[in-house]
């Protein structure tokens, strides 16, 4: 049994290994038929527990891990992970799910649970996912909610595209950022992180964007929103209401 298991292991450390070196492509055909040869036969399909999968990048270095409490691998090698799922990134990103789906073809990530991301000083929430970790990309599909700094909730309708080596997360549909100064609406914001601070640095609203501000309203095509100063910049033909305290403030040097 313990040899039998071994062999299942052995297989799925092989194939990731292929996906993060395809450049070696005869090295890789050699590895191949030897991970067939451990290979359970057709038509069954093998469980295990506490199941891990490493992934390298071009360096020989450590680059991912994917853990999970079960593991089921099909007669087409795709693997099945559940329960308490984990991915932790080499760049401080740490994956949360209930359930996922390794596919071997592409070394793609599939999942329609809930998914919980952290990176930096950011956490976020959404429903469904796809990864593709050669590429350090990962998406949240819908009912994305993303906590920042404690203080600044920013959520939207989906999808959430996060690019990992750029330390930028794009937002689309519906993209709302709520916090104590105000709040700011737009068809897509582009969140980006400072490495070298680990924080995210600025918000850049584009398309319909809206700033509420107490009773006073600002409409642009764009805006950048500083997260240390809390102040915005305007773009694109911008317009502003302002309500009648606001209108006092403006004309009070003018009155006797």
């Amino acid at each position: 049994m313990k040899i039998f298991l071994a062999g299942c292991i052995c297989t799925a450390l092989f194939s990731v290994f292929f996906l993060m070196h395809e450049k070696n492509a005869k090295k890789e055909a050699v590895l191949m038929k030897r991970a067939r040869s451990h290979t359970p036969p057709p038509d069954t399909d093998q469980s295990l527990q506490k199941f891990s999968l490493t992934g390298f990048d071009d360096e020989g270095k450590k680059f991912w891990n994917l853990q999970g409490d079960k593991a089921k691998i099909d007669t087409g090698q795709t693997i099945f992970l559940e329960q308490n799922v984990t991915l932790k990134l080499k760049e401080s990103t740490v994956i949360k799910t209930d359930h996922v789906q390794w596919s071997q073809d592409g070394g793609i990530l599939r999942t329609r649970a809930m998914v919980t991301v952290s990176h930096e000083n950011a956490e976020v929430k959404g429903r469904g996912a796809v990864g593709r970790l050669s590429e350090n990309f990962i998406q949240l599909n819908h009912d994305i909610e993303m906590l920042i700094n404690k203080s600044t909730l920013l959520t939207c309708d989906g999808p959430l595209k996060i690019f990992i080596k750029e330390n930028k997360m794009v937002f689309y549909r519906k993209v709302k950022v709520v916090d104590d100064r105000g709040v700011l609406t737009a068809n897509r914001m582009d969140v980006l992180f400072d490495p070298e601070q680990k924080k995210v640095s600025q918000i850049i609203a584009i398309g319909n964007v809206t700033i509420e501000r107490g009773t006073d309203t600002t409409h642009s095509q764009r805006a950048i929103y500083s997260l240390v100063t809390g102040s915005v910049r305007l773009e694109g033909n911008p317009e502003v209401t302002l309500h009648k305290e606001s209108a006092k403030m403006l004309d009070a040097p003018f009155r006797n």
